[in-house]
């Protein structure tokens, strides 16, 4: 913008070096008009092949430049009169425009207030108190130019910040493959990008549509259960389509919809919210204003870019979490794998040392398994481990753990639990396998084989995992010495003083 605005004051500098050259005045007079055309020329073409190219330069130039420009349009006021008062004054207006551009808002009209204070020093007596006002119009011209360019100066600012978020969070939550970690992103995108006074991110959990994030006024709330029926948020994720009510003092004109209150008990008049969907991922971002139409069309495409990078960035966390939990897990049970068991053994021991509380161990493993597999075939013996392992789980808590520690042989953990109470629910896995059969495909009874278990409790029977284990499979391979079908230490054997 500043080029063409100083190719424009070399046309009129120019213009000047003409008038000049006409003739009309004296003699002295014709030389200082092509003198100051010259010198302006000169001066322009510095200014845009030297001063503006060059920080450095351009900061140093800043005060000189302003004393300099305003100096030449009081002394072309003073030398010109009548019409040619207009090449000055159109001079003044489009250097305020330059000084805009290259400076500030400050130095322009510091600018403009010196070159002011010397027109009317100069015209005052000289000149029509009409001519004074008609060409006062040229630093209303300059006032417009410099506003319009501050203007569109904070619009153009207020995008590069935007996109500048936009980016910053793209690059940020593309590291991230944790639900919180993207949540608070998401947050602090909308504050940096988006003056709104509350926003919110949501997603569906199977039937139910979670609140992740409720920012209302600088106060987050926590997480909470939100019904979708006749919400602005519900016709979002019904129509997969983002909306936008620049002006909610009228009526919503959405059928079935009704204005319902989140956060603080303040109705916001200006709301907007984008769906958030991904193959994996279905939820919304919305962001509302306590103020009228204080949001737009581009704050409206803003949102969307956030929603879109946010849906790819869950979706591969979702990825992630799935191929996570499958490293974890036995491929045929679906119970914890080798590795994982005792990881999360080592983690529960840990726990229980901290609060004081027993942890016990059981070791099963399935007797005879190698002849009944000669016995019924492969596939046969791998759906007796599903179905054993569906037999455990209803005996075991939520916090308790299993695993496949390798063949037929499974661990399970109970923490917080003791050793009488450890023993009572390997008894409950023992009598419920010993009545499961399966059917052929032929529809005969299959016998479901039996198991053998061996239970140990920490710390009072050992005081590392590691011991722990051994001892549980020391008393799991006493109990197939002693028939099979066994629970070791017995309901007669097992020490009560230890709990």
């Amino acid at each position: 913008m500043a080029e063409p605005a100083v190719l424009a004051t070399v046309v009129l500098c120019l213009i000047l070096i003409l008038v000049g050259f006409e003739g009309l005045y004296a003699d002295w007079l014709r030389f200082l008009l092509i003198m100051l055309g010259v010198v302006g020329t000169i001066y322009a073409f510095f200014m845009l092949y030297v001063i503006i190219p060059s920080p450095i330069r351009l900061k140093q130039f800043k005060w000189p430049s302003v004393l300099a420009n305003a100096g030449a349009v009081i002394a072309g006021v003073f030398l010109l009169s009548g019409n040619l008062l207009l090449i000055p004054l159109t001079i003044m207006a489009l250097v305020s425009l330059i000084t805009r551009v290259l400076w500030d808002r400050k130095v322009t009209y510091i600018y403009l207030l010196i070159s002011g204070l010397g027109f009317f020093a100069v015209t005052i007596g000289r000149t029509s108190f009409t001519d004074i006002m008609l060409h006062s119009v040229f630093f209303l011209v300059a006032v417009f130019f410099v506003e319009t360019v501050e203007r569109l100066y904070i619009a153009s600012q207020k995008r590069v910040d935007r996109l500048q978020a936009i980016n910053n969070f793209a690059r940020q939550v593309s590291a991230s493959v944790d639900l919180e970690d993207v949540v608070d992103l998401i947050g602090t995108a909308i504050k940096d990008s988006l003056q709104a006074d509350t926003y919110y991110f949501g997603m569906m959990e199977g039937e139910q549509f979670k609140m992740q994030l409720i920012h209302d006024e600088g106060e987050n709330f926590e997480p909470q259960y939100f019904a979708l029926e006749g919400s602005l948020t519900g016709w979002v994720l019904r129509n997969q389509q983002p909306l936008f009510i620049p002006d909610m003092r009228y009526e919503v004109e959405l059928e079935g919809v009704s204005v319902v209150l989140m956060g603080k008990e303040k109705a916001s008049l200006c709301w907007m919210g984008v769906p958030l969907n991904a193959r994996h991922t279905n939820g919304i971002i919305a962001v509302a204003s306590y103020q009228p139409n204080d949001f737009s069309r581009t704050d409206l495409e803003l949102l969307e870019n956030l929603a879109q990078q946010a849906g790819l960035v869950l979706d591969n966390a979702y990825h992630h979490a799935q191929v996570e939990a499958q490293s974890r897990l036995d491929s045929l049970t679906g119970v914890f794998n080798h590795g994982h068991i005792v990881k999360v053994l080592n983690e529960e021991a840990q726990k229980c040392i901290q609060e004081s509380l027993p942890l016990s161990l059981i070791m099963l493993d399935i007797d005879f398994f190698k002849q009944y597999n000669d016995n019924y075939g492969h596939v046969v013996g791998d759906q007796v481990l599903v179905v054993l392992n569906q037999a455990i789980r209803q005996h075991i808590k939520a916090s308790d753990s299993i695993g496949r520690w390798g063949g037929e042989e499974f661990t399970i953990i109970l923490p917080g639990t003791n050793g009488l109470q450890a023993q009572q629910v390997a008894l409950r896995v023992q009598n419920t396998i010993n009545t499961l059969s399966l059917t052929d495909r032929a529809g005969n009874q299959m016998p479901f084989p039996t198991v053998s278990q061996g239970l140990a409790v920490f710390p009072y029977e050992a005081k590392d995992v590691f011991k722990l284990i051994d001892l549980a499979d020391q008393r799991l391979y006493t109990a197939k010495e002693r028939g099979r079908n066994q629970v070791e230490p017995s309901q007669e054997d097992w020490n009560p003083e230890i709990t």
